[in-house]
């Protein structure tokens, strides 16, 4: 690996971690230092790194994820955060850290996936990868009443670990949920913190955005299994379609179709994806990493 050299699991290490944001800040435009003060970078969430001296110059950060399929516990790693500094390009370190990752985890999980770019479409089939469908379920609504839904201020550490229990608590209401409260708390201390709702009424804290009269549901954190009728209605009148961004326990009433998003792509290798294929699933937005 001429004079570069591995590293991995770092987060700890105060040097380290900042080159590496300072890496994703600048590849991608995202930050990571207010999730670890704030105590919810884990150990689901480990980077694989090559350094040039102290300096963070290729990562792919590893993820263990946790879903609830149906009932039934699944284990999958996500790959994540892929990125080389672009003077270090076109050395094949990327492709050694994934190498490395394979060879690593390819026995511990039912399966391996990422997101991928339309740039990289050719690059991940060269480790095993093939492209996979996802399913979006969406609905029109007719609401007549007022909004409802209060939003719900995340604004230090007692309120993220409130809402932290609250979800490890809540009514599983997806077929395909995410067991990574790390995770969660990713976006919701950085790009969702704006996006948490409380239902008095239904006592459900809600995940969501609303865009020219689309309401945008990521997630719904209850005590019992979720009405998404009157969770939708709790947005108010100006709400006249709700997409979600999981997997609802029942698709009745629901248009369903294969989703497709601007530059992303599921890609999958193992075999743990026959219930994922046949349930015409979707990963949940919140499980993006």
């Amino acid at each position: 690996m001429d004079n570069y050299e591995f590293i991995s699991d770092y987060k700890h290490n105060k040097e380290l971690r900042i080159s590496f944001e300072a890496l994703a800040q600048k590849t991608f435009g995202i930050r990571f230092e207010e999730w670890y003060q704030l105590g919810f970078w884990r150990e689901a969430y480990i980077p694989y790194s090559i350094m040039d001296g102290r300096r963070i110059i290729s990562n792919v950060s590893v993820n263990k994820m946790s879903f609830d399929c149906n009932g039934r516990k699944k284990i999958f790693l996500q790959l994540g955060t892929v990125m080389t500094d672009t003077e270090f390009r076109g050395k094949g370190l990327n492709r050694q850290l994934i190498e490395r990752i394979l060879a690593d985890y390819k026995d511990t999980c039912e399966g391996i996936y990422l997101f991928a770019n339309d740039s990289v479409l050719d690059y991940y089939p060269k480790f095993g990868f093939e492209k996979a469908a996802e399913y979006q379920y969406s609905k029109k609504v007719r609401n007549t009443g007022e909004k409802k839904a209060v939003p719900w201020p995340m604004t230090d550490k007692s309120s993220c670990a409130y809402l932290e229990e609250r979800i490890r608590k809540s009514w599983k209401n997806s077929l395909f949920e995410m067991d990574n409260a790390g995770l969660y708390l990713f976006y919701l201390t950085y790009f969702m913190k704006n996006s948490v709702y409380y239902i008095e009424e239904l006592k459900t804290y809600v995940i969501a955005e609303e865009e020219e009269g689309t309401l945008f549901l990521h997630q719904v954190i209850s005590e019992q299994e979720a009405e998404l009728d009157r969770i939708i209605a709790a947005f108010g009148k100006d709400i006249t379609k709700a997409v979600l961004g999981f997997t609802p326990l029942s698709s009745q009433g629901f248009d369903r179709e294969e989703l497709k998003e601007e530059d992303t792509t599921l890609f999958i290798q193992g075999k743990g994806w026959e219930e994922f294929r046949k349930g015409q699933l979707r990963f949940p937005v919140l499980s993006h990493a």
